[in-house]
């Protein structure tokens, strides 16, 4: 099944939060943007790397992809 990246977004926010995550939108100074930026791994979003940095573990998240994109995803690839 088709889905665009924003269709695909909005049932990843819905993933997140029905295992309990909140959005927040915040101002931090110049500094923490920079501590964080190089505080961040591979792959991390800044959220995660504030988890981290804060919690000692970023907690898990749900999947992004669905398991049918998943397959969709490989079918096209092997093609």
């Amino acid at each position: 099944m088709a889905s665009t990246n924003a269709a695909r977004l909005a049932q990843h926010k819905v993933r997140l939060r029905a295992a309990g995550f909140k959005r927040l939108s915040l101002w931090v100074c110049s500094d923490l943007v920079s501590m964080l930026a190089a505080e961040r791994r591979p792959g991390e979003c800044t959220g995660r790397t504030l988890e981290r940095l804060l919690l000692g573990a970023a907690a898990g998240r749900p999947e992004y992809w669905t398991d049918e994109e998943r397959e969709a995803r490989k079918r096209i690839d092997q093609q």
